[in-house]
């Protein structure tokens, strides 16, 4: 878990936040996680880790008024309509056939449209690393252009927005209203220095926020919608060339996946070491991984793209298994949107 630095106001909210994370977590997984009936439950420690891993993913609970794909144009407020945004999610949505219940292929791979996985370092910069990937990811495909984004800007306007200071963490759903609220700037402006996370960006930092206020965004898993539906979802966006970041309860098993990057689903006995965001970058059906604790295995997975670096994984790829999202482990899932990235032709099933 990303380790936090905040002053007294703050404090006491997010010890909170970060207990009920906790809490929430265990419970989702109470009745689902793989045992060994014949022995005692040990408790796996992670394996050694070659440096730390900056985290910060904060879980928060759907709300009735997040976009998904079945709010109207209507029902999108006038101030988002007043900033450029033209369509609703559906009328898109329709647009690239995602509503005709396609016959999805096996496998979807979208990293070749990547820029090169970056490292957030030890701070607690997950959700503002996976929110600059997908921007950056729509750039290169709908106009093959390279945009490489601030992700210490955005870390900082997230927390602005939540009135927060330290290295806190934060959620994915302010993560989203920062980038359509302030944009971010180029990274040349507001280099990736962890030791100014706190430092307030320049005034002219924020004046690129004209630039991304016609993006719209919304979630997978809004209120009312199954761990099944929500799986197809998330693969019916990515077969469409749409990715989608979340959020993860990261377990001490995590650590098996320092070489190939295959995260295994957690067995009794671990224990809970954070909550990360990443972005899912593809599926395929048919891959497999093994948690080599119990030798409890897994078919079909989420391709992701981690901020943990080139050395993690396949040049900072990995694999999470569907089990996480069924069971409700990898939740929070946010794709953008926007119409003249829709209108290339570039995104359809």
């Amino acid at each position: 878990m990303s380790k936090i630095k905040s002053n007294n106001k703050n404090m006491k909210t997010l010890d909170q936040v970060l207990e009920l994370q906790e809490i929430m977590a265990r419970l989702a997984v109470r009745d689902h996680l793989p045992t060994e009936p014949s022995t005692p439950f040990p408790r796996f420690a992670p394996e050694p880790s070659p440096e730390q891993k900056g985290m910060g993913w904060l879980r928060e609970l759907p709300d009735c008024r997040d976009f998904s794909i079945h709010t109207n144009i209507e029902e999108v407020s006038a101030n988002r309509r007043s900033r450029g945004v033209k369509r609703s999610i559906r009328d898109m949505a329709n647009q690239m056939g995602i509503l005709k219940d396609p016959q999805l292929p096996s496998s979807v791979n979208l990293a070749a449209w990547f820029p090169p996985v970056e490292d957030q370092g030890a701070l607690g910069s997950c959700t503002a690393n996976a929110g600059v990937g997908i921007l950056e990811y729509f750039e290169r495909k709908a106009f093959g252009t390279h945009l490489d984004a601030s992700r210490l800007f955005l870390y900082k306007a997230t927390r602005n927005l939540l009135n927060w200071t330290g290295d806190t963490g934060a959620y994915l759903r302010t993560t989203m209203e920062a980038l359509t609220v302030f944009g971010v700037c180029p990274e040349r402006y507001w280099p990736y220095r962890i030791n100014n996370f706190d430092t307030e960006p320049l005034a002219f930092c924020y004046s690129f926020a004209q630039n991304y206020q016609s993006i719209s965004y919304f979630r997978h898993d809004a209120q009312g919608v199954t761990p099944e539906a929500l799986l197809q979802s998330i693969k019916t966006w990515l077969a469409a060339g749409v990715p989608a970041m979340f959020g993860f309860t990261c377990y001490s098993s995590i650590d098996q996946s320092n070489a190939d990057g295959k995260i295994p689903y957690p067995v009794q006995g671990e224990t809970i070491v954070g909550g990360h965001a990443v972005v899912a970058a593809g599926y395929d059906d048919t891959v497999t991984i093994v948690n080599r604790n119990n030798g409890y295995t897994t078919t079909g997975a989420l391709l992701i793209r981690n901020s943990w670096g080139t050395g993690w994984g396949n040049k900072g790829y990995g694999w999470i298994p569907y089990e996480y999202v069924l069971r409700q482990l990898a939740v929070d899932w946010w794709s953008l949107l926007k119409a003249e990235w829709i209108d290339t032709g570039e995104f359809e099933i």
